[in-house]
């Protein structure tokens, strides 16, 4: 896909939240454990969140976003990528995720770079910016639930 417009970005980047909401509703339903689940409930419910806000995203909200300065545990940088499977435990879970909003957080900085229309740059900084939220949510309950357990 390229993402030469406003419009192939949102699109490329409902299907990201899309993914992500199946991915944790997924993990929700596997899982055993009740606390686990419920955070898998509550990340698949953020990421349907975000996928309700880019379809009412404008040009007009994108100009008047508001971006937060996000602290980076850097907890993801140490840790390797991990293919999904059916089977995975809840940190495996948390490890995937991490990685894939890294990814996405990157993938949004370079893109950014790529472009020189205001209107591109300042979306695509703005989904950087929230794909940096998502990932410090994971690495805040990966330091809570698995590193203080270990």
């Amino acid at each position: 896909m390229e993402l030469n417009s406003l419009d192939e970005i949102l699109e490329f980047a409902l299907e990201r939240e899309d993914a992500a909401y199946r991915l944790y509703l997924n993990a929700a339903k596997k899982t055993s454990n009740p606390s686990a689940r419920k955070i898998f409930e509550e990340l698949a419910e953020q990421e349907a969140g975000h996928k309700r806000i880019i379809l009412k995203l404008d040009k007009e909200k994108i100009a008047e976003y508001t971006f937060v300065k996000v602290p980076d545990l850097g907890i993801s940088a140490y840790l390797v990528d991990i293919p999904y499977h059916e089977t995975m435990t809840y940190q495996e879970i948390l490890v995937y995720a991490m990685k894939n909003e890294e990814k996405a957080y990157r993938f949004y900085q370079e893109a950014q770079k790529m472009t020189d229309e205001p209107e591109l740059e300042q979306l695509l900084s703005m989904l950087a910016n929230e794909e940096q939220k998502h990932k410090f949510r994971l690495e805040s309950l990966y330091e809570e639930k698995v590193l203080t357990e270990m």
